[in-house]
């Protein structure tokens, strides 16, 4: 039987080189999959598959990617373009922060506060499950107090900073809950997270369930303080607005491995800024969304 074993031997490597071949094609085929699914140019289609309520003018839209395995490709704290149409059929555009990172296989999540007067609200509140939402991306924010070292866009790599602080208000604290989810599920980061979130009353606190999961899981590493400018009767957060005394008690000194971020109401950003800069944060640290 000695006459067989080249024999062997060579079916042995065949099966080798095919097995080879094959985790090849499969890991090629992986990482072609997970190429995102945004073009920064043109707009792209994408089902809304599922729709829940969560207050009477919040609510999370949850859109399909085009495979079970598809990421959507947006870099950690940046923005996509959606496109619908306002109560009069014309067209609107705006920016979105998606509340899900790329280890969210097979779809993407908006958590969208619908104002009464909002043009693209109202393209979101007449949203039904089947409906087909035009988003392109990935969109920077424009940021007129742009850091040096983040060149105007916001470019985050585990363990750039030491620690962030964030400040927070309304639905500006959907990429701040991005770049905290991104830092804080990366078991090599290190990165210590001090969030703010300033609303007006408790009803008005989003993505709060997701919040305080966080702050419960990550006790070491992240913490926020809640600031309302009209509180219930029970509370132990902050009340009014986020004053200059709230940042230093709150949020990581002025150091050259820290960052200020910052994303809410027009009013707040300047009156946030202005704080900012009388506690010496140099512009160097401060980055607003």
């Amino acid at each position: 039987m000695d006459f067989l074993e080249p024999f062997h031997i060579q079916i042995v490597g065949v099966a080798v080189a095919l097995v080879a071949i094959v985790a090849a094609a499969v890991y090629f085929s992986f990482k072609k999959s997970k190429k995102g699914c945004l073009d920064p140019e043109n707009f792209k289609q994408f089902k809304l598959v599922k729709k829940t309520q969560i207050s009477h003018n919040v609510a999370k839209f949850r859109f399909e990617l085009p495979t079970p395995t598809s990421v959507l490709g947006l870099p950690i704290g940046q923005h996509i373009s959606c496109r619908g149409k306002d109560s009069l059929g014309d067209e609107v555009i705006k920016p979105y922060t998606p509340t899900t990172l790329d280890s969210d296989l097979g779809h993407f999540e908006l958590v969208i506060k619908m104002y009464p007067q909002g043009r693209m609200s109202h393209h979101f509140r007449e949203m039904r499950v089947g409906d087909y939402l035009a988003v392109k991306g990935p969109k920077a924010c424009a940021n007129r107090r742009a850091i040096l070292s983040f060149q105007g866009r916001f470019k985050y790599q585990p363990g750039q900073v030491r620690a962030f602080g964030m400040l927070a208000g309304g639905s500006g604290i959907t990429p701040m809950f991005q770049v905290a989810r991104a830092i804080l599920e990366n078991p090599k980061d290190k990165t210590k997270v001090h969030l703010i979130y300033a609303n007006v009353t408790h009803e008005d606190i989003l993505l709060k369930e997701e919040l305080d999961g966080l702050a419960a899981n990550y006790p070491d590493r992240f913490k926020i303080y809640y600031v309302l400018n009209q509180p219930p009767e029970l509370w132990n957060g902050g009340v009014g607005f986020v004053s200059k005394e709230m940042i230093q008690a709150h949020c990581p000194a002025p150091a050259a491995d820290i960052r200020i971020l910052r994303c809410g109401p027009p009013p707040m950003n300047k009156a946030m800024a202005a704080h900012l800069d009388a506690l010496e944060y140099s512009p160097e640290m401060q980055f607003q969304f």
